[in-house]
């Protein structure tokens, strides 16, 4: 497939930028991480690299020290019409509220490596081949418009699960860590919707995000697995917070 422009590709940090963005660990000891981090904003200025600052989720950057290629096109506005007609690369370095402050560079992408680099999302159904699904390394990606989800079994699968799942009447192969926003149906002679209600799934079980004081007090949620939080509703002289479930039984976290 021939590139296309103004797309992000997959980055293959080949180079010795790329090999330092490898290097980035967010988990070491702070000292390490931010030392990683200044040294990589000093070798892509000393390239001519330049610093700006895009919404987050754009260019298909999905978290901070991704990095993607892409090649400008002709007709490119905005930051990066500086680089018409040149590969760049884009990362993610830092985050300031909504935006993303990001490195960009120009790179050198051989026309032999230009057929191996593999699209980022979103995708088109046609783009996404069996290949790209299975190679795709994140665990969300948006296809035709719509959101999917890798199962545990390495399918792809909406995230939205059946009210009967979500009452846990049924199993699905939605992965745990999936969070859902259901909104409960209007009730004869309701003129607004009700409120709607958070879910989150957790070892297979879909659970409500909040509880009642009476849920938690009437035994009603003791089916929840040891380790579990949820956020309960302010009651009489009981003021609202999160309580997680022990062994013991619901304790209060305040």
């Amino acid at each position: 497939m021939s590139v296309i422009e103004n797309r992000s590709y997959f980055d293959a940090l080949d180079d010795e930028v790329g090999q330092l963005i490898k290097k980035i660990d967010p988990k070491a000891k702070q000292s390490v991480y931010r030392e990683s981090k200044a040294e990589l904003f000093k070798l892509v200025r000393r390239r001519n690299g330049a610093f700006f600052q895009f919404r987050k989720k754009r260019l298909s950057l999905e978290e901070v020290n991704d990095s993607v290629l892409i090649k400008i096109g002709p007709s490119k506005r905005g930051h990066l019409s500086a680089y018409r007609g040149e590969w760049v690369r884009v990362t993610w370095y830092s985050t300031y509220g909504f935006s993303m402050n990001c490195l960009v560079q120009t790179v050198k992408v051989k026309p032999e490596a230009e057929k191996r680099l593999m699209l980022r999302g979103p995708y088109t159904k046609e783009e996404f081949t069996d290949e790209v699904a299975k190679a795709y390394p994140f665990h969300g990606v948006t296809v035709d418009g719509l959101p999917l989800v890798r199962s545990a079994k390495g399918i792809w699968l909406s995230p939205i699960p059946t009210y009967r799942a979500l009452k846990n009447l049924e199993k699905d192969e939605i992965p745990d860590g999936i969070r859902y926003l259901y909104q409960p149906p209007k009730k004869k002679g309701e003129y607004s919707n009700p409120t709607m209600e958070e879910y989150f799934k957790h070892a297979g079980l879909w659970i409500k995000s909040y509880a009642s004081r009476e849920d938690i007090n009437s035994g009603k949620l003791d089916w929840i697995p040891v380790g579990v939080r949820v956020y309960v509703h302010w009651s009489g002289d009981i003021p609202s917070g999160w309580s997680v479930r022990t062994q013991e039984g619901w304790k209060s976290e305040g």
